[in-house]
């Protein structure tokens, strides 16, 4: 709650408020915006609770009131696989980012999360961090807040926070190796000579809004009451986390104090599959909130959406995860490890590290002109409308070149192809572009009936693909199935009934730029109804 009096009301607000109930409230402390943290001396059921905090709001003294939320990670362990970096159709286009020598060098990334674990791939990597866990119980270090942002583990007992034993996540650590892991025999971040710099808020069954708060203030430079200031304020910070419900004005106010220092936030849209603007900090003005993308370059059915979304970020789901650092404990740290996951969660840091490769090369760029760049130059989804996910999926090397005026010489076409949907010959055999590919410069040849292979976005249709294409250059294309005996027709109402197409033309616009190609078949030759 945020009082809008002194000391002597206040305590009279809540020895009046708390009466009604047959509860005493005191303040537990005062948080870096100048919100109070209060505690009831014993539980109230929902009903009451709600009750009470509308007789505070009630107040002429009070100007605000909410309970304090349990924040969780947005994660979801799957197989391993690779490919959020270097994946032509959902992958981020690391390679060439880094091509142009951005590595993130000189840039701290605040992980507020589950701390962080000692891993090999981490290994010069971190920065002095803060475990700002309060309940000693949650932190499982036994002093609650401390400046050893040491992952402790997650893990719950069958009780705690839920009816069943849930191994640790090494959430945390995960995020970091996203961010800035060194390729030591195990994976690489997409900014690897960033620093990370471990802030502890999620700990036992999660976090609570009051730590994330003063966690937020400090990792940007600010002050909080009863905490060293931190030497190394961060100028990108990551918050793979949340919880349903709007944002607070104490969480707006931490976020307003840190995009002021120059710190851009980052925040994961969530994993509940609903509107984005029903989660917080999602839902906060002045972040960059991530839905995340699978390998088609699609939103994740399962991440949230909406206009509180800028853009999506390599995600992945359960086929195809986003490998990263972890511990192998399955309760307390034991040794290194790597697991694929998937979630916002995953999403978050590559849109937090695509900001740290950005300020590597353009120090002086403030939070909103990194949004913009982002925004910009993402590549859009086959079916806007649908996924709901901001400007799309994040292009790390487009969105360099835009920030260094230096547009290079190619341009990125987004193809994509619409079927005739329900069709088991098309589902089968998977549709493929042929034509004058040899112009792309990567040795395809020309007219290769098997060409490059379009990704269906889902059983009914479009197919798509991504090429990366000499600016102005001019392809001759067609559709097939694989060869020629099933290539591209159209339907005529004469004699001939259908017949082969044109061939489509398309010539790449301007260096640096996403153009999108929309083809709509009509059929395929010996598939209906061109199979007479």
């Amino acid at each position: 709650m945020r009082p809008a009096a002194g000391p002597a009301a206040l305590a009279d607000d809540l020895a009046a408020v708390g009466r009604v109930d047959g509860v005493r409230l005191t303040v537990r402390r005062t948080l870096a915006t100048g919100d109070l943290l209060v505690r009831a001396d014993h539980a109230l059921p929902a009903r009451g609770a709600a009750a009470l905090l509308e007789r505070l709001r009630a107040r002429a003294d009070v100007a605000w009131a909410g309970r304090e939320t349990r924040l969780r990670a947005d994660t979801d362990p799957v197989p391993p696989v690779a490919w959020d970096l270097h994946d032509p159709v959902g992958g981020v286009y690391a390679d060439a980012a880094w091509a142009t020598g951005a590595d993130g060098a000189g840039v701290t990334v605040a992980v507020l999360d589950t701390g962080v674990t000692r891993h090999h791939d981490l290994a010069g990597r971190l920065r002095a961090g803060y475990d700002f866990v309060s309940a000693p119980d949650d932190a499982r270090d036994g002093d609650g807040r401390d400046p050893d942002a040491t992952d402790q583990g997650d893990w719950a007992e069958p009780g705690d926070c839920g009816p069943e034993f849930r191994p640790s996540s090494w959430h945390g650590t995960h995020v970091a190796g996203t961010v800035a892991a060194r390729d030591e025999g195990g994976v690489a971040g997409l900014a690897p000579g960033a620093r990370v710099q471990p802030v502890r808020v999620l700990g036992r069954c999660g976090g609570t809004t009051a730590d994330l708060v003063d966690a937020i203030v400090w990792a940007a430079g600010g002050r909080v009451p009863g905490v060293p200031d931190n030497p190394t304020p961060a100028r990108v910070l990551n918050l793979s986390l949340g919880a349903p419900g709007p944002c607070d004005p104490a969480t707006q106010a931490a976020i307003d104090d840190a995009v002021a220092r120059g710190a851009t936030v980052v925040v994961s849209a969530g994993n509940a599959g609903a509107d984005a603007a029903q989660q917080t900090p999602a839902s906060c003005a002045g972040v960059l909130t991530v839905a995340a993308s699978t390998v088609d370059g699609e939103r994740a059915g399962y991440s949230n959406r909406g206009t509180a979304v800028e853009l999506a970020a390599p995600g992945g789901d359960r086929e195809h995860g986003v490998r990263s650092t972890v511990d192998t404990g399955r309760t307390v740290p034991e040794g290194d490890g790597w697991a694929a996951y998937a979630g916002t969660s995953m999403a978050a840091p590559h849109v937090s590290a695509a900001v740290a490769l950005l300020l590597d090369r353009r120090p002086d760029l403030r939070p909103a002109e990194t949004s913009a760049l982002l925004t910009a130059t993402a590549r859009p989804s086959a079916r806007p409308d649908e996924c709901r996910c901001g400007a799309g999926v994040l292009d790390v090397d487009l969105a360099l070149r835009a920030a260094t005026g230096r547009p290079g010489t190619t341009t990125r076409l987004l193809v994509r192809a619409g079927v005739r949907p329900g069709e088991p010959t098309v589902e089968n055999a998977g549709v493929r572009l042929a034509g004058t590919l040899s112009r792309l410069g990567t040795g395809l040849p020309d007219w290769d009936p098997s060409g490059v292979p379009l990704r269906p976005v889902d059983r009914t249709g479009p197919y798509r693909t991504v090429l990366t294409v000499p600016a102005g250059t001019e392809l001759a294309y067609k559709y097939t199935l694989g060869d020629w005996a099933h290539v591209e027709q159209t339907w005529t109402d004469s004699d001939a009934g259908c017949v082969d197409v044109a061939d489509r033309t398309v010539t790449a616009g301007a260096p640096g730029t996403v153009q999108v190609v929309a083809d709509l078949t009509t059929g395929f030759r010996g598939v209906p109804p061109c199979d007479r």
